[in-house]
C-alpha cells in the first residue's frame, strides 16, 4: 500500500513540475513574441503591432499570405507606425478625445473598402491573421491629420479664394504647355532595398500601381491613392529635370532623396495641353475565373463561350449579371476608372478593344482574369467651377503643408529605440 502511495506521489509530483516548467516556457515565449520596440512621445509601439501591420504591407505588394518573408517589411512597417504615432501625438494636444471622434468614419471608410460587407472584411482579417485596428489605424490617423493640418494652417487655409483667382489667371498661360499626371509611392530608404525590389517586381506583373501607393506609401499622398496632381516639366522632381529624363505615359522612375526612396508614375501625358487618350473615362466588365486542374487556355475558352452566348445581339453589358447566377466559381466586377488609372496589364488588354469584346486573358496563381470595355466617354474641355478649383488646390497645399509639417513634428518627437525589433 505504501509503495502505492509512494508511486502516486511521484506521479504527482512529476505532473506538477512538468506544469510548471509549461507555465514557464509559456511565459518566456509570450515576452519574447511581443515587446515594446520604439516609443514615440511615450506611446509605444510593439512587436506585434510592426509584425502585423508588415503582414499588410507583404500581402499589398505580393498579394499572398505566406507570410515566411515577411521581416522584409519590418523596416516600411515601423517607420509607418512612427509617423502614425507623431500624428496622434499631434492630434491629442488639439482635443484628447480626437481618436473616438474619428473611429467612426474610420470604420466607414474601411468598410466601404470592402463593399460595405462585414463578412469580406473580417474574412481578409482572418486570411492575414491581423486584428481590425490594424487596418483600422491608417484611416485613423489620415483622419486626425486632416484635423491637424486644418487647424495648424487654418490662416492659410482662409487665403483660398484669392489663390483660385490667381490659379484661373495661370491656368491660361499654361494651355500650350506640355502636363504630366504623376502619381507616387514613398518609402522610407533605410532598410527598404528589399522592399523596393518587390515593389518593381509587383508593378512589372502589373500591378495597379495606384492601389499599390494607397496600401503602402508613407507619404500623405497614399490618401489619394499616391496621386499628386498635374504638372508641367518645370515642376516636376528636381532628379527628372536634372537627368533631362524625357517622360512618357506609363513611365515608372524610382529615386532617392535624404531618406526616403520614390517612385513616380506618369499617368497621362498633356503634349501642347491637349488630351490624352489615356484620360478616356471607361466601364469595364471584369470576369474572374478558376483555373484548378484546366490547362490555362481551356479555361479561358469556357469562360469566353459562356460570355459570348450572354453578350450575343447585345448592345450594353447589362447580361452579364447573369453569369454569376450560371456559375458561381465566375466572379464579376464592374470598374468605373479613367484608363490612366487601370493596371498597366488590364490598359494592355483593353485599350485598342472594341465596345463588348471579350480581352485576352491575364492569369495570376490559380486564377484568370477576362475584361470587356463595357462603355467609354472621351475627356471634354469643361470649364471648371470656383469649388472644382478649390478642392484641387486644397489637395495640392494639403500635400505641401503635410509634407513640411510632419518633417518638423519629426524632428521635434522624442523617439525612443526600446529593443531590437529582430530579437
Amino acid at each position: 500500500m505504501n509503495r502505492v502511495i509512494k508511486q502516486f506521489l511521484k506521479l504527482k509530483l512529476l505532473i506538477i513540475t512538468n506544469i510548471i516548467f509549461c507555465n514557464i516556457f509559456l511565459n518566456n515565449a509570450h515576452g519574447s513574441e511581443n515587446f515594446i520596440v520604439t516609443t514615440v512621445n511615450k506611446i509605444p509601439i510593439t512587436k506585434r503591432d510592426v509584425v502585423n501591420r508588415a503582414k499588410f504591407i507583404l500581402f499589398s505588394v505580393e498579394k499572398q499570405n505566406d507570410f515566411k518573408n515577411v521581416k522584409n517589411y519590418y523596416s516600411q512597417s515601423l517607420n509607418s507606425l512612427i509617423d502614425e504615432k507623431i500624428i496622434l501625438s499631434a492630434g491629442i494636444k488639439i482635443n484628447k478625445k480626437i481618436i473616438q471622434i474619428v473611429t467612426p468614419k474610420a470604420n466607414e471608410i474601411l468598410l466601404n473598402e470592402f463593399n460595405n460587407s462585414e463578412v469580406k472584411l473580417n474574412k481578409f482579417i482572418k486570411k492575414l491573421s491581423i486584428p481590425k485596428t490594424t487596418l483600422l489605424k491608417k484611416y485613423e490617423s489620415q483622419l486626425v491629420w486632416g484635423l491637424v493640418l486644418k487647424d495648424k494652417f487654418k490662416i492659410q487655409l482662409k487665403k483660398l479664394n484669392k489663390i483660385v483667382e490667381n490659379n484661373i489667371k495661370d491656368q491660361k498661360n499654361k494651355q500650350v504647355e506640355d502636363l504630366y499626371d504623376l502619381a507616387e509611392i514613398v518609402i522610407n530608404k533605410n532598410g527598404n532595398k528589399v522592399l523596393l525590389n518587390q515593389i518593381k517586381s509587383a508593378l512589372n506583373s502589373g500591378m495597379n500601381f495606384l492601389d499599390l501607393a494607397k496600401q503602402i506609401s508613407t507619404s500623405s499622398s497614399s490618401k489619394f491613392r499616391g496621386k499628386i496632381g498635374w504638372k508641367s516639366y518645370q515642376n516636376l522632381p528636381n532628379y527628372i529635370k536634372s537627368k533631362k529624363i524625357i517622360l512618357n505615359e506609363g513611365d515608372i522612375i524610382s529615386f532617392t532623396t535624404n531618406d526616403k526612396i520614390k517612385i513616380i508614375k506618369i499617368l497621362a501625358k498633356r503634349i501642347n495641353g491637349e488630351f490624352s487618350k489615356r484620360e478616356m473615362e471607361v466601364i469595364i466588365a471584369q470576369i474572374k475565373f478558376p483555373i484548378n486542374f484546366q490547362k490555362k487556355e481551356d479555361a479561358y475558352d469556357k469562360v469566353k463561350n459562356e460570355l459570348e452566348v450572354l453578350l450575343s445581339n447585345q448592345k450594353s453589358c447589362k447580361n452579364l449579371s447573369q453569369l454569376n447566377d450560371k456559375n458561381k466559381s465566375y466572379s464579376l466586377n464592374i470598374i468605373k476608372s479613367r484608363m490612366a488609372d487601370l493596371s498597366s496589364k488590364i490598359q494592355v488588354v483593353t485599350s485598342n478593344s472594341e465596345l463588348y469584346e471579350i480581352s485576352q486573358p491575364i492569369f495570376f496563381a490559380n486564377h484568370g482574369f477576362t475584361h470587356i470595355l463595357c462603355d467609354t466617354k472621351r475627356p471634354e474641355s469643361k470649364k471648371q467651377t470656383n469649388l472644382q478649383l478649390k478642392n484641387k488646390i486644397m489637395q495640392k497645399h494639403y500635400l505641401i503643408f503635410s509634407e513640411r509639417y510632419l518633417k518638423r513634428l519629426y524632428k521635434e518627437a522624442d523617439i525612443s529605440n526600446i529593443k531590437n525589433l529582430n530579437k
